[in-house]
């Protein structure tokens, strides 16, 4: 989409425009003239505007502002008035500046121009005296196509082509029908006996290909196909010399047709609302490319090659709504780097948000108003894009300064793009205020949960209590498609007899101010305020009660006695209520320890909200986390997964409350770097585990670490984050890789530099990118700042790589010494350090960190008595497979 500015002299001086003035005086004389001017771009003549200009109005800008409007071959107009306020220096009813959308449409083109346009009415004259006395910030949104399967051609093909990037599709023998547009052909539908090549040359895509295929290229025929291009490549991407002009088959057509009226609106399209009913295309940029191929065996594969996306390449399956790949191409490495920081995409900041909501938990419904404070990033810009859930409806978009705004949906985006009356510059400050309301999709706590087992049959014995989460996945409030640091307040109302944690402070009842208070709906208000800024907020809401609060002191390196207070308060549903006030021991006790460990705790209040649920779990958002609490006589068990830790019953509450520090103070850049919340979190409630219970429970979990990353790390690196387990949907994969191999490089990346420079890393890295987001390559930089040594190769291995060392090791115990000589065997090489445990006749064990790092280590240490044992990797420590000699 393109907009462009067009500035028009404005003929009378106005106010600014009152986001909040929605007079309604003389709208039926308003009404006419616009009547008029709709009916006027349809003659498609400049003249026919003159009966609707002041006659104080220059006549050189009565000729520009028509001309700009007026297109030649005009079919349909639609003139909507979105707004409107009066002008100072006019007497009240007799003057008004509008804003005004004038959606035009030729026979295969349309556009969009959104225009303040200021009317008058002299004093005592007829209502059908209004006139337009000028217009001013003049936007046009081009580009818009009515697209069709051209019914006059028919193509057949031999060995025909089609190419992308690592993407070759063959139509063997078949026809083929081309879809027009003004601009050229811009798609193909393919019919008859093709094969798709799809053949990415990174290893790792290679290996989610090879999860998804049984092969690291897919090969897959085709029965069918739907492409798109830009018209300009169309000859540089097919091979057009192997086209045959063949008769018209009617029965063909129309499944060419239908075909194209399934796939075309899911791509490149627009919801124009009240403006048109029809489907309005985009053609995409130069360089992009789409391909819905309906093959034989793995359904509808969707490639897609988008330079607007960071990772500009896509294979999705989109009957299982499975990412099966997901990488950068080569031109798009070579101008941003292996490597980029998803905050350089962002074309502005958002730096606070006051969102309001009424939110039904039982009908998942929210009806929001939500006010927006953003600065731009980008030089210059004319349009933004708003994170929306599809599912709610936006009633308007308004800015304080700017007026009424054009808004348009994106289909399947979850996005609204709304068009600025003019370019702000960079450094700009803007306030947007968005009304929306609808059904939303509730958030489940299933990612962080355990693996369901046997279900055993029946119903459950008890119900559970409703509830509805709110978070980062349910796009519930307006937001930056790319998540920044932002500070809050949200005014949430829920029913009677409901009460809701959410981000931020819960303000008490001498903090809440009369504008909080009022209220247009039934129910209760909770205000919170975030004063420190977090990536996302977030809300549950559920039948409550505060069953425990207290206030502690934890670590702060700020204040002068080291210590400041934290106010922490458990709710929890009816039945969870003594499990609620049994916790608050262990919520203190977690607080204060890993505040100890990094200096300080992020915010100033923390929250557990305990809710009914089948299977233990965790969602833990910036100031509060939710725990499932299973309820008697569950129909479901679990066991074997990589979350489920026998002799550690805090597990879930350690995790979550340890994502307070990592994932929300400190966030992460891309997908790739989720392990710096996940690993983390989970190498942090190990760490408590051991506080609280002991060696012998800090070691059983990192056997669990090491086995489980050894058992599922060929699925994929550290790096492919939520990808993992995602082709054939096995959360436990993820789990598996991304918490506890995670966790486990941290333990070794601990053994490989000590226990001192590891701690004082771990602060250093928090202290330096506290809400911010980190990514490895910065973890890596503080580790080596700390150590003094190279990392690289030991994080590119571990993070980057899928690959498991595989080591055999020769022992040799003498009367004095023992020796152990270790061979890496696999074609990388690792930095593994590895315990080495002596076992003396009398009992006494002593451990020894060996660090393997070259193809042979020898080592050997001198002995005090006879040697019982002589072991290798007993603690589990060391993800690696071990093989004796």
């Amino acid at each position: 989409m393109r907009a462009c500015l067009v500035l028009l002299c404005a003929l009378t001086i106005a106010a600014p425009i009152d986001a909040t003035a929605q007079t309604t005086p003389e709208r039926d004389g308003i009404d006419q003239l616009l009547a008029h001017v709709q009916k006027a771009l349809t003659t498609g003549t400049p003249d026919d505007f003159a009966a609707l200009i002041d006659t104080q109005a220059p006549p050189e800008q009565v000729r520009q502002f028509a001309t700009e409007l007026v297109q030649p071959g005009i079919v349909r107009a639609v003139v909507s008035e979105r707004d409107r306020s009066p002008l100072d220096n006019a007497a009240p009813g007799t003057a008004y500046r509008l804003v005004v959308e004038m959606f035009t449409e030729t026979a295969r083109r349309a556009r969009i121009v959104t225009s303040l346009v200021d009317v008058r009415r002299p004093v005592g004259a007829d209502r059908d005296a209004w006139r337009i006395t000028g217009a001013q910030g003049l936007t046009t949104v081009e580009g818009l196509y009515r697209l069709r399967v051209n019914p006059d051609v028919r193509f057949a093909a031999r060995r025909l082509t089609i190419s992308a990037t690592d993407l070759l599709i063959t139509l063997d023998e078949g026809f083929v029908y081309q879809v027009d547009s003004d601009a050229g052909v811009t798609g193909l539908l393919l019919f008859g006996r093709g094969s798709m090549r799809f053949a990415p040359e990174s290893p790792t895509e290679q290996g989610q290909v090879r999860i998804f295929t049984g092969s690291n290229i897919l090969d897959a025929e085709f029965s069918s196909a739907f492409v798109r291009m830009h018209p300009s490549q169309y000859e540089q991407r097919v091979s057009v010399d192997r086209l045959t002009p063949a008769p018209v088959d009617a029965r063909q057509l129309r499944r060419a047709q239908d075909i194209f009226a399934r796939d075309s609106p899911k791509s490149f399209s627009l919801d124009l609302s009240d403006l048109s009913a029809e489907t309005w295309h985009l053609l995409p940029q130069p360089g992009d490319f789409l391909a819905e191929v309906q093959t034989r065996r793995h359904g509808v594969l969707t490639y897609s090659r988008s330079l607007a996306q960071v990772e500009d390449v896509t294979l999705f399956d989109r009957e299982r709504q499975r990412t099966v790949a997901l990488y950068p191409s080569p031109e798009r490495i070579a101008a941003r780097g292996a490597s980029y920081n998803e905050d350089d995409f962002r074309d502005y900041d958002v730096i606070d948000n006051d969102i309001e909501a009424t939110i039904s938990p039982q009908r998942s419904f929210i009806e929001g108003r939500a006010r927006i404070r953003l600065r731009v990033r980008t030089p210059l810009l004319s349009s933004l894009t708003l994170r929306l859930a599809d599912a709610l409806t936006v009633s308007s978009v308004v800015s304080p300064t700017l007026g009424r705004l054009l808004h348009l949906r994106v289909r399947g985006q979850n996005s609204v793009i709304v068009n600025l009356p003019e370019p702000l510059d960079q450094g700009a400050d803007v306030s947007l205020v968005v009304t929306y309301r609808g059904q939303v999709e509730p958030q489940d706590v299933e990612d962080e949960g355990v693996q369901a087992g046997d279900i055993s049959g029946g119903e459950p014995a008890i119900v559970a209590e409703p509830k509805l989460l709110l978070s980062n996945r349910s796009y519930w409030y307006p937001q930056n498609p790319v998540t920044d640091y932002a500070t809050a307040r949200l005014r949430i109302t829920v029913p009677d007899g409901y009460r809701c944690v959410a981000s931020g402070d819960l303000r008490s009842g001498d903090e809440v101010t009369l504008r909080d208070l009022l209220t247009l709906t039934d129910g209760k208000a909770f205000v919170f305020t975030a004063r420190e800024p977090l990536r996302y907020f977030a809300v549950i809401v559920s039948r409550f009660i505060r069953v425990a609060e207290s206030t502690i002191e934890v670590a702060d390196r700020d204040q002068a006695n080291g210590l400041r207070p934290m106010r922490l308060t458990v709710e929890a549903n009816p039945r969870q209520q003594g499990v609620g006030r049994a916790l608050l021991g262990d919520f203190q006790a977690i607080m204060r320890y890993y505040a100890s460990l990094l200096g300080d705790a992020p915010y100033a209040s923390a929250s557990v909200a305990l809710v009914d649920h089948d299977l233990p779990g965790g969602h833990s958002p910036g100031f509060f986390a939710v725990l499932n609490g299973p309820l008697p006589g569950s129909p479901v068990t679990w066991r074997d997964d990589p979350a489920a830790f026998d002799g550690f019953p805090e597990f879930f509450l350690a995790h979550e409350l340890a994502h307070q520090w990592w994932g929300q103070a400190v966030g992460w850049r891309n997908y790739h770097e989720q392990w710096l919340s996940e690993g983390f979190a989970q190498y942090f409630a190990a760490l408590y585990a051991r506080q609280a219970h002991g060696e012998r429970v800090f070691r059983d979990m990192l056997r669990q670490f090491s086995r489980w990353a050894v058992r599922e790390s060929d699925e994929g690196p550290v790096s492919l984050g939520y990808r993992l387990g995602h082709i054939k949907a096995q959360p436990r994969v993820f789990r598996a890789v991304v918490y506890n191999k995670g966790a486990a490089v941290l333990h070794m990346l601990r053994q490989l530099v000590g226990d001192d420079v590891f701690f004082a890393s771990l602060r250093r890295f928090y202290a330096e990118q506290k809400f911010q987001k980190a990514s490895t390559e910065v973890l890596r930089s503080a580790f080596e700042a700390e150590s003094g040594r190279s990392l690289g190769r030991f994080f590119e291995r571990w993070i980057a790589g899928a690959e498991v060392p595989q080591i055999h090791y020769l022992r040799t115990i003498a009367a004095d010494s023992v020796a152990i000589r270790f061979e890496q065997t696999t074609e990388q090489l690792f930095d593994v350090p590895v315990t080495v445990t002596v076992t003396y006749a009398n009992g006494r064990t002593l451990d020894v960190i060996v660090p393997i790092t070259e193809r042979v280590t020898e080592w050997s240490m001198p002995t005090t008595g006879p040697i019982r044992r002589l072991q290798v990797n007993r603690d589990s420590a060391a993800v690696a497979r071990f093989d004796a000699r």
